[in-house]
């Protein structure tokens, strides 16, 4: 039975001192009450909510092989693709790291592009690489893609 991969952060941490910084400070402003400190309070229960929201949407990634068939999702929606429906592979850099944008051949003859946030799984390099190389070896590979496939295999990661 195949599992998804696990995240490669511990995502309750910055989310756990966000939340004591806004509270602090939610605490500062309620009890001195000086002038303008409703909208400062305001401002840093929107800060909270977007820094909460930014790492709610990492806490989606996810990435699972099953045979043929690899399922991904970044953010909302998952996609699965036949490993003989994947074109193409290209890298781009993310601040975890490279992530890769899989263009992938629908059944109507179009293509799309899906990303696979890989970056911010654990294993997930070698498990899309080892998917890649195996199941899908007509996929186009860019330069990245290429680098960082040959790089795991120096490392022993995927064969």
């Amino acid at each position: 039975m195949p599992h998804p991969l696990e995240l490669s952060y511990n995502w309750r941490t910055p989310v756990l001192f966000a939340s004591i910084a806004a509270t602090i400070c939610v605490g500062a402003l309620a009890r001195g009450q000086a002038p303008g400190w409703l909208p400062a309070l305001i401002v840093v229960v929107a800060l909270w909510v977007l820094i909460v929201a930014l790492i709610y949407l990492r806490t989606r990634a996810y990435l699972m092989v099953d045979g043929s068939r690899l399922t991904v999702r970044r953010f909302r929606n998952f996609h699965t693709i036949e490993a003989a429906d994947l074109v193409a592979v290209a890298e781009f850099v993310t601040p975890n790291g490279p992530s890769y944008r899989l263009t992938v051949r629908g059944q109507d003859g179009e293509t799309t592009r899906v990303v696979a946030p890989v970056a911010l799984l654990r294993g997930g390099h070698s498990a899309l690489f080892t998917w890649i190389l195996g199941q899908a070896p007509q996929a186009q590979l860019d330069k990245g893609s290429r680098k960082t496939a040959e790089r795991l295999k120096t490392r022993g990661l995927i064969r």
